[in-house]
């Protein structure tokens, strides 16, 4: 290389270097402008499946940017009656599982303790579960929203509205979650002309990658997930004790025509977990997304530091009571002929051993996930 080519080269180099210093300041690897929160999300719930805490730290390292897991912690709760549960760390670090048949009680109190391996300390104030009402009605309605293309799929979805009777008590408020459970026939893709390897469950790529994309079938039954994206509570301020009608809850999307399994949860949250998910809403409202909300409107309301008073920390002790119902919606009902379904079709070849092979492969497992099991879903009449 000529010697003036390199010197360019290096002084380029060290200049980018300084100026990127300038915007992004690093000290031992650090941003000093970064700041790292702890974060509890815990859930306290009548419905023993709904019961977890979730604890992580956010990274103030440059390296990364997702939430590290806080492990080992003594985390536990008392009821009013000084009674003690232990939460135990599962087989997902830093999310934290009650005993077997644990469920919270209607009418109970409930305050969290948190006691990380480093000797941080954190207490939530004392919240009281109260009564869900039954969801009495559910109706779906196709919608289309014409500010959208066609191609477009927010604009054609199925609105889900429920009617249920509000308590003769002031001060109640609620909070709406679904899921939905899809089964599927192909559990990995492997793109590149990649293939799957059975023995370490990954796809592995070539050393000269092509356009070939394998399809790999599960070895069994297999559900993707999807749950609610967005926020949605209410408060009874201006309809207390009244039956309330026709309040949405959900929309789900028009990306086939078959029935769509929808389990719906209605909860009686607390008043701080009301104010904490609208003060999110608020957010989402402005800045167009979750992901885009500042750590500083997720500072928690119900759960303080004691080790560090001066410390913040993020997330809610949402102690809440649910009701569910599971409904299939008809997705061939009411849809204009004009509007069609956005379906994902599948790409590639789905992958079968060749004839006359020995000890061949050629079904992947379904793998339990947050997203993904092999647990036939409740009510599943399909």
């Amino acid at each position: 290389m000529p010697t003036h080519l390199f010197r360019y080269i290096l002084f380029s180099t060290i200049i980018g270097m300084i100026s990127w210093a300038c915007i992004n300041p690093i000290m031992d690897f650090k941003q000093i402008d970064s700041t790292s929160y702890m974060t509890i999300e815990a859930d306290i719930s009548d419905d023993e499946a709904l019961n977890k805490i979730r604890i992580t730290s956010s990274a103030n390292r440059i390296i990364s940017q997702n939430p590290l897991a806080v492990s080992k912690a003594e985390v536990y709760i008392l009821d009013q009656n000084g009674a003690k549960t232990i939460f135990k760390e599962g087989t997902a670090l830093g999310t934290y599982l009650p005993p077997v048949g644990f469920v919270g009680k209607v009418g109970s109190k409930y305050r969290l303790f948190v006691k990380t391996l480093t000797g941080k300390q954190y207490e939530s104030v004392e919240e009281k579960m109260i009564p869900a009402p039954e969801i009495e009605n559910i109706v779906t309605q196709f919608e289309v929203r014409d500010q959208y293309a066609k191609v477009d799929p927010r604009r054609n979805g199925f609105s889900v509205y429920v009617d249920f009777k509000d308590s003769p008590q002031e001060g109640d408020f609620y909070m709406w979650n679904w899921r939905h459970f899809e089964k599927i026939s192909i559990c990995e893709t492997c793109e590149g002309g990649a293939k799957w390897n059975f023995r370490n469950n990954v796809c592995v790529a070539p050393a000269m990658p092509t356009e070939e994309i394998l399809n790999y079938m599960c070895n069994g039954n297999c559900w993707d997930i999807t749950n609610n994206a967005d926020l949605n509570v209410f408060s009874d301020v201006l309809t207390n004790g009244q039956r309330i009608s026709g309040r949405q809850v959900a929309r789900v999307p028009f990306d086939g025509y078959s029935p769509y399994y929808l389990r719906l949860e209605q909860r009686s949250i607390t008043k701080n977990a009301f104010n904490f998910y609208q003060s999110l809403i608020a957010q989402v409202q402005s800045s167009g997304s979750l992901f885009d909300v500042p750590a500083e409107t997720r500072f928690s309301m119900n759960i303080k530091p004691i080790t560090d008073p001066k410390e913040r920390v993020l997330g809610i002790f949402n102690v809440f009571s649910v009701r569910k119902k599971i409904y299939f919606i008809d997705r061939l009902k009411s849809v204009p002929k004009e509007e069609f379904a956005l379906i994902t079709f599948l790409t590639g070849e789905i992958y079968t051993c060749p004839p006359g092979s020995v000890n061949c492969q050629d079904r992947v497992p379904c793998v339990e996930s947050a997203y993904r099991t092999k647990i036939t879903p409740e009510g599943w009449i399909l």
